[in-house]
């Protein structure tokens, strides 16, 4: 089955989960990737928060975050009303059944207001389903897949962009992309990318350890 983005310029607004902004900042490509998208780009400060924890490690992404905001390429909102109320909900109970504050502060606020929410983790694509059927989730990949991105930035730019966010952040991938990921990438820079080892291993069995250019096993 060939993979295509969920994306549409239809999409009115999109709120960022802190996991989709750390993918798409490793990217190196992260303003262009955003102007491409060419929607209004939102962020909670339950994200901003988060993000910005980081930085008494030094990382580097609470400045980068600040500068996409500085520049309006990012808005950060706040949680009110029936936002704030979802919000206490989704992180309350069992660890099973809730979520951090950034993941249930992207999908409140995206919810409450009609736009999508571009998330990665599973988890919480497992309680919107359950709770919130009408959202509109999107992934990191959704968004480096989408048409407008890919014409932006061209294949080279995207190809290193997307090899970049799965061996620095460790970006995830669902199986229903893995062909369109390592169409992009190469198949001989899957054993460089932590969180696609699965997806090496049987893709080493399907075509043959000759067809990868690393000369190392995948382990």
């Amino acid at each position: 089955m060939t993979f295509s983005s969920c994306l549409t310029n239809h999409d009115q607004a999109l709120v960022l989960d802190a996991s989709v902004i750390i993918n798409l900042l490793a990217t190196g490509s992260v303003g262009a990737i955003l102007q491409a998208l060419d929607v209004r780009l939102i962020v909670t400060d339950n994200v901003v928060r988060e993000i910005g924890q980081g930085e008494v490690n030094g990382r580097q992404e609470p400045k980068l975050l600040a500068e996409l905001i500085g520049n309006q390429i990012l808005r950060v909102e706040e949680l009110a009303g029936p936002s704030l109320e979802n919000f206490f909900d989704m992180i309350s109970g069992h660890t099973s059944n809730s979520l951090g504050d950034g993941e249930a502060a992207t999908i409140a606020f995206a919810h409450n207001n009609g736009f999508s929410a571009a998330i990665d983790e599973k988890k919480a694509a497992r309680i919107v389903g359950e709770r919130f059927g009408a959202l509109k989730l999107v992934t990191t990949v959704d968004i480096l897949a989408y048409g407008p991105v890919q014409a932006s930035l061209g294949h080279e730019t995207l190809s290193n962009a997307t090899l970049r966010a799965l061996r620095h952040a460790r970006m995830q991938v669902r199986d229903h992309q893995v062909d369109w990921i390592v169409q992009l990438i190469g198949v001989e820079n899957l054993m460089a990318c932590s969180s696609l080892k699965r997806h090496a291993r049987s893709k080493v069995k399907s075509l043959g350890p000759a067809t990868i250019a690393c000369g190392d096993a995948i382990k």
